[in-house]
């Protein structure tokens, strides 16, 4: 028996050493501890660019501040998660819920290239995209305008002789790069037809982001693993951490009602696209080889299913074209974009909320007229359309 002992005693005491090498396995997030954590790092980001903006309006001005306003809130966010996310850190909200990051189903945390390629998703792909956008949409308005001054120039023989030397002196060089003069003049083309399409292709561009956004948020719900689509592309996801609890909401009913609305909003979208072809044909027959017999005007539809005017001559005018050509040129004259919360000051022009708040706390005054404002006498307009 004595001999037995040590044998008897060693049993539980390895079992507890291998119970105590053995990690701990932490549950998944569930959905409201993710979804708060991104509302509080959302909330604390934008500390961060605020106190940016109030720095780079101290030392450069208002109007700088306000012409810069993407690029600082870029700055702002990027040292956010910089601070954070890249330095290897819980963020705030993430404390704040008691999540951590892990990028593996073994839950080892993230690698410093996850965490770099989140940070770059998160921050620089937005911003990017939107500069990108708005640099291929000046650039069409300029060729526009440049081919309209071409065409009024076009008179003149001196220029013409001008051009024509020039063109031959060009093609002369290019003759001994015929490789590499083939290729510009491919990506050249490729340019054009870019910059010619980008006006169609917007909207189409915009919807499937939408799309996308509304798709990763339905299988969070569901799966309750990534919320923002930059954590999907990175494969991060987060696990808790915090003290252990018997029952965890979950938000899979609304992923099942954003199904739902996914479902009917394809449905609205396959109507329209049948509704804009069906316009299509009746354009084509009007404007073609069948012209009304009784000579009255041909209804004609768009792709939402209106009547947008009457057919004279061949030709169709949208009756709501106007009001959208009006809404597109509703431009904040502080930031040159479209108008984020029209606010009207009492002289009757209307800014950017953030833009014109920020444009008062520096100078009391209309920026267009001088006329002396105040805070609480700007009016914010709801439910406008411009």
């Amino acid at each position: 028996m004595s001999a037995g002992d040590p044998a008897g005693d060693a049993g539980p005491s390895s079992r507890r050493a291998g119970a105590a090498a053995r990690p701990r396995r932490f549950p998944t997030a569930a959905q409201p501890e993710v979804m708060r954590a991104a509302e509080k790092d959302d909330s604390y980001a934008a500390h961060v660019t605020e106190a940016c903006r109030d720095a780079f309006r101290h030392l450069f001005g208002a109007r700088v501040a306000v012409a810069y306003q993407n690029e600082i809130k870029l700055l702002g966010q990027s040292l956010y998660y910089l601070l954070t996310t890249g330095s290897g850190q819980q963020t705030l909200g993430e404390e704040y819920c008691d999540i951590s990051q892990v990028a593996t189903s073994h839950g080892l945390p993230p690698t410093p290239a996850r965490r770099m390629l989140f940070i770059l998703y998160q921050t620089t792909v937005p911003y990017l995209a939107e500069r990108i956008s708005s640099r291929i949409v000046s650039r069409g308005i300029y060729m526009d305008d440049s081919q309209f001054d071409n065409h009024h120039e076009n008179d003149n023989p001196s220029r013409g002789i001008t051009e024509s030397s020039t063109n031959t002196n060009e093609s002369s060089r290019s003759l001994s790069f015929p490789m590499l003069s083939r290729l510009r003049s491919k990506a050249h083309a490729f340019w054009l037809w870019v910059v010619q399409k980008w006006p169609s292709m917007l909207p189409l561009g915009q919807d499937f982001i939408q799309l996308a956004i509304r798709t990763n948020l339905m299988f969070f719900y569901f799966e309750g693993l990534y919320y923002h689509l930059s954590k999907r592309g990175a494969g991060i996801h987060y696990v808790f951490i915090g003290k252990p609890m018997n029952q965890r909401p979950r938000y899979q009913i609304l992923g099942i009602f954003l199904l739902i609305q996914l479902c009917i909003l394809g449905a609205e979208r396959l109507r329209r696209s049948n509704l804009s072809s069906i316009a299509s044909s009746i354009n084509q027959i009007s404007s073609g080889s069948y012209p009304s017999s009784t000579g009255r005007s041909v209804p004609v539809v768009n792709e939402d299913g209106n009547i947008i005017s009457d057919i004279r001559h061949g030709k169709a005018v949208d009756l709501a074209s106007g009001s959208e050509a009006s809404s597109s040129k509703s431009k904040c004259t502080l930031c040159l974009s479209t108008r984020q919360n029209p606010t009207a000051t009492t002289c009757g022009h209307v800014f950017c909320w953030n833009c014109i708040m920020e444009w008062c706390n520096e100078k009391p005054e209309c920026p267009l007229c001088r006329t002396p404002i105040t805070h609480s006498s700007l009016i914010c307009i709801y439910h406008s359309d411009f």
